[in-house]
């Protein structure tokens, strides 16, 4: 009986591509069939629902590749192998990394100086500890998914790393460390930026003092910023180059087509009742959150958004992806950072508003890491002023630009 149902369900319910349209309606259905299916624990559904949503997205030329990892995972043939890294040598140390990799370099200097490398979707064919000179050199599996490997010594010491094309190489040194941003060049040829002004058209956005339009400024702010990512060799995109209105649907739509690496939304910010003293940048990342201040801020973005109710969107917000709100998070922080050193270096003030979880349904979909940037508030005299001068706006782009680079250094 249970395999009549099965069958049944994937003969009534298969995706439709007959058309564009009708795969695009079938895509968003099997994401909420395959929410419907974590939520109540149904392996089979999930199978079924992912299955479907990997030939909706291939047929739209959708990046399918999170799907079919889940898929994978849920299949009894998991090739284990295919995370094995591969020891090359160990002075210096040379490794190959597996497909999926993602990796983590930090510096610990409580008791003894330490360098760690934690590599995860990662498994090591054998345990290592090797002396070499006064440092010693440690590799194990941390966890099931994670190796991790540790240099060691009472003393500080020099080790520079390169990582590229899933090759890891340290190597221990007596010279100065080489600084990782020469060392860890970017190849910004092969990332695809997607830059997304929001509003436009009809929909003017927020409106501040002196009748200022969120839409005209946030245009300008993009093409900036999208200028001098074009310089740095990156592939930008802008989800609109003029004064037209897009549904919110399509802006992440357009990134997931594009297959963007990053999906980067600029705003501004307005005060509830036009009080004039709130100010300051805040960048938001897609999760839960029960602040009543980003919840404030998100209604304001999302007012587009009809037919969903609270409970619809919690559960849409369970079924995001932890990796990617991680990678979110990590870049707000690095855009952040960067915006406030490069509009600071110019003489303008810029309040650290901090980087927060909020429920932006502009983020909802996308397929890679995503913010939402409140460049300032138009409701406040100082902000407003800034935010339509062309040096303020062209430091702006620098740091957006500037916080993408250190974010592909640390993550690449």
């Amino acid at each position: 009986m249970k395999k009549l149902i099965i069958f049944l369900f994937s003969f009534l319910f298969a995706c439709n591509t007959s058309s564009y349209n009708a795969a695009y309606n079938d895509y968003y259905k099997y994401q909420q069939k395959y929410i419907e299916a974590l939520l109540d624990n149904n392996k089979k559904a999930e199978i079924l629902a992912l299955k479907e949503l990997i030939k909706c997205g291939k047929f739209l030329n959708f990046d399918t590749s999170n799907y079919e990892k889940k898929l994978k995972n849920l299949t009894p043939k998991n090739n284990i192998y295919s995370k094995y890294i591969k020891i090359h040598s160990l002075n210096p140390l040379k490794l190959t990394l597996p497909k999926n990799y993602k990796i983590n370099h930090f510096i610990i200097k409580k008791n003894g100086y330490k360098e760690i490398f934690d590599i995860k979707n990662a498994i090591t064919p054998k345990f290592i500890t090797k002396k070499i000179n006064n440092i010693t050199l440690k590799i194990a599996q941390f966890n099931k998914n994670t190796v991790r490997i540790v240099f060691y010594a009472q003393k500080r010491f020099n080790l520079n790393y390169k990582i590229s094309n899933n090759k890891l190489i340290a190597k221990i040194t007596n010279k100065n460390p080489i600084k990782k941003a020469n060392f860890l060049p970017i190849n910004t040829s092969k990332k695809i930026i997607v830059i997304d002004p929001g509003h436009g058209g009809k929909d003017a956005g927020g409106i501040g003092l002196w009748g200022k339009k969120e839409k005209v400024a946030v245009l300008s702010i993009a093409k900036k910023t999208a200028s001098i990512l074009r310089k740095k060799g990156y592939i930008v995109y802008l989800t609109r180059t003029g004064d037209y209105f897009i549904p919110l649907k399509k802006r992440t739509h357009f990134a997931n087509q594009k297959k963007a690496d990053l999906f980067i939304s600029i705003h501004c910010n307005i005060a509830p009742r036009h009080i004039k003293t709130p100010n300051g940048l805040e960048i938001y990342y897609l999760s839960p959150t029960r602040s009543e201040r980003a919840i404030r801020v998100a209604k304001l973005e999302n007012k587009e958004i009809k037919g969903l109710n609270y409970i619809d969107q919690r559960v849409i917000l369970k079924f995001l992806n932890k990796d990617r709100i991680i990678d979110s998070h990590k870049l707000g922080i690095d855009i952040k950072n960067s915006i406030l050193k490069n509009v600071r270096k110019k003489g303008f003030y810029l309040k650290d508003g901090g980087v927060r979880p909020a429920p932006f349904w502009v983020l909802v979909g996308t397929q890679m890491p995503s913010i939402l940037i409140e460049t300032g508030y138009l409701t406040n005299p100082r902000d407003a002023k800034n935010l339509f001068n062309p040096l303020f706006q062209w430091q702006m782009a620098k740091g957006i630009a500037e916080g993408i680079d250190n974010y592909f250094r640390k993550n690449p």
